[in-house]
């Protein structure tokens, strides 16, 4: 990612009133053409705000999620693309997927976007196929969901709970979201997929099994690659660049095997974590990133060529970074919007 490839846009609600928007740094992305991103790019097409995205900062109330904007569409079905000829221009126009930058003034309002996120994308896949795939991780992140008991009109039966990392033995990741949210909003206990207390290949094998045994309806399997598609997986980001359990250098971060889970065996950090290629099948993933501590990698991910942390490696169709102002104050377009 070409440092200056970020713009500053304006955003505005979606009733156009006068609220001030977050900053917001955009860029389209360009990718493959499996019929399932060429389906979500018509319907994307078909909804010229998705290209608008709106800030969700500071005017919550009063406007719509990237997600709904990106799908209060029809549905269309994979059986309306045409995926075995080439890609003409046109094609390749749609194609484009969305990577945004949003930065807000407190963690506050960042953690608020997070639920607002999760939920809106939950009702929209709810409505399109009748099941929402979700996957968490630990730490800020997941007490940033507090939120979520709150919200209403969300069927958490039809809700499937996945976890990017998780160490094993101790099961950290889903106690602490059943503590924050999971067990408040009654979310049915086989549709919570845990990983189990072995030994971390043993348990990275099964969890991936947990994934695949799940029927079609409910996650699906990219054409591509043969990964399941996750509908959104969140993700916190180390002051040393790593996400998941995915450390910088790590065996993870350079795996090519095309598995869906990985055994970690770092000292003190024995875990199963998602693999970057399973990140980066989603249909939509949210990099969220607090504190100063956070604000030379998340510079170094967004503004360095070929950056070798795991999280300049999240590339997913949608690619969101959520940040607060004192993780994004190294940014380039942070100080160009700041000398303004």
């Amino acid at each position: 990612r070409e440092t200056g490839q970020f713009t500053l846009q304006a955003m505005a609600t979606l009733s156009l009133s006068s609220y001030t928007s977050a900053a917001v740094w955009r860029r389209p992305v360009a990718h493959s053409s499996s019929a399932r991103r060429a389906a979500a790019a018509l319907q994307s097409a078909a909804a010229p705000a998705f290209f608008g995205r709106v800030s969700l900062s500071r005017c919550c109330a009063s406007v719509v999620a990237a997600a709904s904007v990106a799908r209060a569409t029809a549905a269309i079905d994979d059986d309306d693309v045409d995926d075995d000829g080439p890609l003409d221009s046109s094609d390749a126009e749609l194609m484009d997927g969305e990577f945004v930058v949003e930065a807000f003034d407190n963690v506050e309002e960042l953690n608020k976007a997070l639920c607002l996120e999760v939920e809106e994308n939950a009702k929209a896949a709810i409505a399109d196929r009748g099941y929402f795939t979700l996957a968490v991780p630990g730490g800020s992140v997941a007490k940033a969901l507090a939120g979520l008991k709150e919200l209403k009109g969300v069927d958490w039966s039809k809700v499937h709970l996945f976890f990017v990392n998780e160490r094993t033995p101790e099961g950290k990741c889903a106690a602490l979201a059943d503590d924050v949210w999971v067990r408040a909003v009654k979310m049915p206990t086989e549709n919570v997929h845990r990983v189990g207390t072995g030994a971390p290949a043993k348990e990275a094998g099964l969890y991936e099994e947990q994934m695949r045994d799940l029927d079609n309806d409910i996650l699906p399997v990219d054409e591509a690659n043969g990964l399941p598609v996750f509908d959104l997986i969140l993700l916190g980001m180390g002051a040393d660049g790593h996400v998941g359990s995915i450390y910088p250098e790590s065996a993870a971060a350079g795996d090519e095997s095309g598995a869906a889970v990985l055994a970690v065996n770092m000292p003190g950090k024995r875990s199963v974590t998602m693999s970057l290629g399973l990140i980066n099948t989603a249909e939509r993933v949210i990099v969220a990133a607090t504190g100063a501590s956070k604000a030379t990698a998340v510079r170094r991910a967004l503004e360095e060529d070929d950056c070798p942390l795991p999280a300049g490696m999240v590339d997913a169709f949608s690619t969101i970074w959520f940040l607060d102002m004192a993780a994004a104050s190294e940014l380039q377009a942070y100080s160009e919007e700041d000398e303004a």
